[in-house]
């Protein structure tokens, strides 16, 4: 009887083991966990790779030789080093910013100029007719402006030009007397007044229409004027003078619009005449006197106190071209009421 070989029949057989079932399963569980690269290792193999096929020219399966990994190792070295201190800065560091170079300093003779031209603007507001034209460079013309004389009397001197025709006065600044000496020699050689000294110094010249020469004929006729009103004047009784003032009258000193308003108070009243100023400094020529001080005008007769103070404000007031006259109302020592009556400096200088 033939023995039956074949193997006998089980759940095992039936079912075969298959990676999802449940032998699947146990055998996975049972495999040990493979650990996941890290970021470093992905760099690496990132760089090597790229240096095997970028730079060596390599493919993947040929073997690198001694130096070239040395070479390779080298460069990841550096390019780590790098990265580090990359990370540890935060930021590339930021270049220097380029330095700015400031305007220069101006020299102490620029000061001495500016401080000269500022006088002379201050000057010519105080003391020049304001209906006169004026030769200005355009950094003195500022200047004027700036010191309240209108902008319409400024004429521009242009460069190495003669002297503006419609000019009564130019102002000389270093810069126009380096520009148009000439032009300056030949139209305005007299000087009215002066500020500072050496080549900073500024000064107001007369722009004459002539020569040096006629200007000075024409100043000698004017004195001759005034001394002869100036004498007459001197032998009015209701006239008291102080110190040196009979001399001035006399001398034809004296800014002959100055002895005509004099003459109108006498007419009026008594008149204690302090005496005369002179407000051009450092003319070239006898430049008349263009101010003079009265005092007294308020005194005792008896019990009675005697006041001429409004009625010489309102003759003073009241005056017309060329006559008129700017007045300043101060207190003397002895405490009286006084006037400082001026006369601006004009183009005809006391010929009016």
């Amino acid at each position: 009887m033939a023995r039956d070989i074949s193997p006998s029949g089980g759940p095992w057989l039936d079912a075969p083991a298959r990676p999802g079932g449940e032998r699947g399963q146990e055998a996975a569980a049972r495999a040990p966990a493979r650990d996941e690269p890290s970021l470093a290792r992905v760099a690496g193999t990132t760089l090597r790779l790229w240096w095997r096929r970028r730079v060596l020219r390599l493919p993947d399966s040929a073997r690198v030789g001694a130096i070239r990994w040395s070479v390779l190792g080298v460069v990841l070295v550096v390019l780590a080093g790098g990265g580090v201190a990359l990370a540890v800065s935060g930021s590339p560091p930021a270049a220097a910013p380029p330095k700015k170079l400031g305007p220069a300093q101006p020299t102490a003779a620029q000061l001495r100029a500016v401080a000269n031209e500022e006088a002379a603007g201050s000057w010519v507001q105080a003391q020049v007719d304001p209906g006169l034209a004026l030769g200005c460079d355009p950094s003195m013309c500022g200047f004027l402006q700036k010191a309240g004389v209108p902008a319409a009397n400024d004429v521009v001197f242009g460069r190495g030009a003669a002297v503006p025709g419609r000019a009564a006065f130019v102002l000389s600044t270093p810069l126009l007397r380096r520009q148009s000496a000439a032009a300056l020699t030949a139209g305005a050689a007299e000087v009215v007044a002066s500020f500072g000294s050496g080549q900073e110094r500024v000064d107001i010249l007369v722009a004459a229409s002539g020569p040096a020469a006629a200007f000075l004929q024409m100043t000698q006729r004017a004195q001759k004027l005034s001394a002869r009103l100036g004498k007459s004047l001197a032998r009015n009784h209701r006239l008291r003078e102080g110190p040196n003032t009979r001399h001035e009258l006399r001398s034809g000193l004296v800014d002959q619009r100055l002895l005509v308003i004099l003459k109108r108070m006498l007419a009026a009243h008594s008149v204690s005449l302090a005496g005369f100023g002179d407000a051009d400094p450092g003319a070239s020529w006898a430049a008349p006197l263009r101010s003079m001080t009265i005092d007294g005008l308020v005194h005792h007769v008896g019990k009675r106190r005697v006041s001429y103070l409004g009625a010489d404000l309102s003759l003073l007031h009241g005056l017309q071209p060329p006559y008129t006259a700017s007045v300043q109302q101060t207190t003397r020592s002895r405490g009286g009421a006084s006037l400082i009556i001026q006369v601006p400096l004009t183009n005809g200088f006391g010929t009016g």
